[in-house]
C-alpha cells in the first residue's frame, strides 16, 4: 500500500531523504518534470513534488510539496491547513526565515500562502502552501 505520509526529517511517501538521483528518476516513473540548475543542487520540479538534488552526492537533500498534495504530517497536518491547525494539533511553532518550523520536530517547516492584496494578511488563518522536509540539524 501506497502512502502519503510526511515524516519530519526523513521522508514523503515513497521518496526519502539521502535518495540516489537515479533511483528518483526511476520512482518518478517517467511523469513530466523540469529540472532548473541552482549553484551546487539541481532542483527536479514534478509539480506536486519538488526535489532538491545535491550536485557532489548525487541524493536528494530537501523534498518539498505543494499544490494538489495530500498527504499529511502526524495524520493531522496538511495544504491547506493553518498554523492555527498546527498549534491545536502539533503544538509550538516558530518562524525561521520566512518558514516555520516546530522546535519539537526537526527536519520539517511550512510555507504559507500569500493571498490577494485586498485581503488582510492574519498569519494563523494562512493556508499553508508548501511543506518541506530536510536533513535534521542537531
Amino acid at each position: 500500500m501506497e502512502t502519503n505520509e510526511i515524516i519530519a526529517g526523513k521522508s514523503i511517501g515513497k521518496y526519502y531523504l539521502e535518495m540516489p538521483l537515479d533511483e528518483l528518476k526511476k520512482n518518478i516513473n517517467g511523469n513530466p518534470y523540469e529540472i532548473e540548475q541552482r549553484s551546487d543542487t539541481a532542483v527536479i520540479n514534478t509539480g506536486d513534488f519538488v526535489f532538491f538534488v545535491d550536485d557532489t552526492t548525487k541524493k536528494v537533500r530537501q523534498i518539498t510539496v505543494g499544490k494538489k498534495f495530500k498527504g499529511k504530517f502526524n495524520n493531522k497536518i496538511g495544504i491547506g491547513s493553518t498554523l492555527q491547525n498546527i498549534e491545536n494539533e502539533v503544538g509550538e511553532y516558530t518562524e525561521e526565515l520566512d518558514v516555520y518550523v516546530l522546535p519539537q520536530y526537526k527536519g520539517i517547516c511550512f510555507e504559507l500562502a500569500e493571498e490577494g492584496e485586498n485581503e488582510e494578511w492574519i498569519e494563523k488563518q494562512m493556508p499553508i502552501e508548501w511543506i518541506s522536509i530536510f536533513s535534521k540539524v542537531e
